[in-house]
């Protein structure tokens, strides 16, 4: 090196703007390397990776190999990176669904976090009397009909129908057309009447006087003569009896109020504006 150039150089590097630019250079290298140390961490720990082969297992019916656990993890770290970088740019925001899956599972957290106490035999047995008509068995009938198919031969339904009640009123006996269900029931609910005969006839036997032909009365197969031998009253359980039912509905309306007052507690750290609403 000559001495211009050596000299031109000292000069160089005497320079505060040089100065300035490695500075500058060297911190920036510091810098990034920070940064890259303090890179979030995605993290797939030992349980996760069960998770993921016993998932594959119940669906493959048999356990991963190595290579298609390997994908299985490779796939659920794509796809925590996604979601991730997703979050940071914001595309979670104004998303119907990806709000309505948060709520849910907010929702099902904060049940989770209100520790319920269990009832006692006080608290259940008050609850019980205050709602005991929920847990009676309904009344039943016991009652017979006769039967006249639409799709009989001979006299119409109609006609046979009227012929059998005038037999029956003056005291005397009626046949029937043969039927799948049965012509007499020793105890029925009218719930039950209802899916198999439909609203109408359940509606006839509830108005109907006890021991009386009454009819006649339409369903789905044809036309009936119902007569109800007897009403039997619903029957009020003892709370032995429907022990579990009453705590199951009891902790169920625990829930719902703590529920109702975490979500209260929400709209208070909340501002809630409206549009077109005052506030």
């Amino acid at each position: 090196m000559t001495e211009t150039s050596g000299s031109w150089l000292s000069r160089v590097l005497r320079e505060p703007l040089v100065h300035f630019l490695a500075l500058g250079a060297v911190l920036f290298a510091g810098i990034a390397f920070a940064n890259h140390l303090k890179r979030p961490v995605v993290r797939i720990d030992a349980q996760e990776i069960e998770q993921l082969a016993t998932y594959w297992e119940l669906q493959s019916q048999r356990p991963p190999t190595r290579a298609e656990l390997s994908a299985l993890i490779q796939e659920r770290v794509d796809e925590e990176l996604l979601a991730r970088e997703a979050i940071r740019l914001g595309l979670d925001r104004d998303d119907m669904i990806v709000r309505r899956r948060l709520a849910q599972k907010m929702a099902f957290a904060s049940e989770d976090i209100a520790a319920i106490p269990e009832p006692d035999e006080k608290t259940l047995q008050a609850y019980y009397d205050a709602h005991r008509d929920r847990y009676a068995t309904p009344g039943r009938v016991a009652m017979r009909h006769l039967f006249f198919s639409r799709d009989r031969t001979g006299a119409t339904p109609q006609a046979a129908a009227a012929e059998a009640l005038t037999r029956l009123e003056a005291g005397g006996t009626a046949p029937s057309d043969p039927s799948l269900l049965p012509l007499t029931y020793a105890d029925v609910a009218e719930a039950d009447l209802d899916r198999d005969y439909g609203p109408q006839f359940a509606a006839a036997v509830h108005g109907a006087a006890e021991g009386a032909w009454i009819g006649p009365v339409p369903s789905a197969y044809g036309l009936h003569l119902v007569r109800v031998e007897r009403r039997l009253p619903p029957v009020i359980p003892p709370l032995a009896q429907v022990r579990d039912d009453v705590r199951a509905a009891w902790l169920a309306e625990r829930r719902q109020e703590e529920n109702g007052a975490f979500r209260a507690s929400l709209r208070k750290r909340y501002k809630v504006e409206i549009a077109g609403l005052p506030e």
